[in-house]
């Protein structure tokens, strides 16, 4: 299952409609507990039984699955509760090593100077904890959304320096500490040819079964 806080978005095809929401919890074989689901901002309430199709994910894997409303509740908060999948399909969109890693990173949602930033302890400081050449998952207390851009610099751990590489937010999870994203790179801006050596060179020299740089 999803880990909570995951952004989903929760399909309903009778109304063609799509709508936001995040996981709040599950009870096993019984329901999903998710917030309010949302569309445009806007709160929407959903009619008991109405089927509904799920989708979510989280660090390059993809998760379906097909369920109904049981019902919501307003107080003490806003929440919906949906029937326990039957069977939740999985998906893996990685095609590339991934490396688990703890590497400080610089994001911000443009541009910026990261030779004056480097040594300032106030400005928008993440931590990369896992990497391929195709993006990265990143964990940072600073609020970004799905889909938005962000601009990230960091040192790899061979000592080469890869400036504004430019990405997308394509996941969210929201923690009490921390807020985690998923980040697809784009060859827009910033080079990649440090981040794809690195990585080809690591997984090569790191075993499979614990590969951590």
């Amino acid at each position: 299952m999803l880990p909570v806080g995951t952004v989903l978005q929760l399909v309903d095809p009778v109304n063609k409609v799509r709508l936001n929401t995040r996981l709040v919890g599950w009870d096993p074989d019984h329901c999903l507990i998710v917030e309010q689901p949302t569309r445009g901002g806007q709160s929407v309430q959903l009619p008991k039984n109405l089927p509904v199709v799920g989708r979510g994910m989280h660090e390059g894997r993809v998760w379906g699955f097909q369920s109904a409303v049981l019902f919501q509740t307003l107080q003490p908060f806003r929440v919906l509760y949906l029937a326990y999948p039957k069977k939740i399909e999985e998906v893996s969109l990685r095609k590339t090593e991934r490396l688990n890693t703890r590497i400080r990173v610089l994001i911000t949602p443009r541009k910026h100077d990261y030779a004056t930033l480097a040594k300032d302890e106030n400005a928008s400081w993440g931590v990369i904890k896992n990497l391929s050449v195709g993006g990265c998952s990143l964990s940072c207390p600073f609020r970004f959304e799905v889909n938005m851009p962000v601009f990230m610099s960091f040192e790899l751990p061979d000592g080469s320096v890869p400036e504004n590489i430019m990405g997308f937010v394509r996941n969210v999870t929201r923690e009490q500490s921390e807020n985690l994203y998923g980040v697809q790179f784009d060859k827009r801006a910033g080079k990649l040819d440090g981040v794809n050596a690195f990585v080809h060179l690591a997984s090569k020299l790191i075993p499979k079964s614990g590969m951590q740089v």
